[in-house]
């Protein structure tokens, strides 16, 4: 199983928002592409739906506006009933993973990468330090400091059973 956290990013251009949008047309085709692979797993983390969201209340104007809460609305319940091409990911953060993700505010701050992106972070360490047979986890992001988190997994954990 190759596992993709989809960032907010990839998000904007697959609900096409402006001046978020500017691969649109490159991220439909790869979404398309992976939905025929089926060794690819999609995650939704939550924080991606929120920054989504709140990209979409800035839209000036008020039509798109409407028309992409829409979209935005569909694709929750799409999401929420199993009818995405991802899977929703809301496990809630411990304690320890929420001090984790303070001790790095201010770090992450200074380099202007917010607490959303930080979360994604920690959806994609908790992912991949629970989830078994995974061959490969990375972030799906346009932004670089997110697509650094790529990993190949050495040998994809099974469960005991098999």
């Amino acid at each position: 199983m190759h596992v993709r956290i989809i960032d907010t990013s990839i998000l904007c251009n697959i609900i096409n928002i402006p001046h978020m949008n500017q691969n649109h047309k490159e991220i439909i085709e790869e979404l398309a592409v992976l939905q025929q692979d089926r060794q690819q797993t999609l995650i939704l983390p939550l924080a991606t739906i929120i920054e989504t969201g709140n990209h979409i209340a800035h839209i000036a104007d008020g039509n798109l506006r409407r028309n992409r809460a829409q979209i935005m609305a569909e694709l929750i319940k799409r999401t929420v009933n199993d009818q995405a091409p991802w899977s929703y990911y809301g496990k809630e953060f411990e304690r320890e993973e929420l001090l984790e993700i303070s001790s790095n505010v201010v770090q992450y701050a200074v380099m202007e990468i917010g607490i959303g992106d930080l979360s994604i972070v920690q959806v994609y360490k908790k992912y991949k330090d629970t989830a078994l047979a995974i061959a490969s986890i990375r972030i799906w992001s346009l932004d670089k400091h997110l697509q650094s988190y790529c990993e190949e997994m050495p040998s994809p954990r099974r469960r005991r059973d098999q």
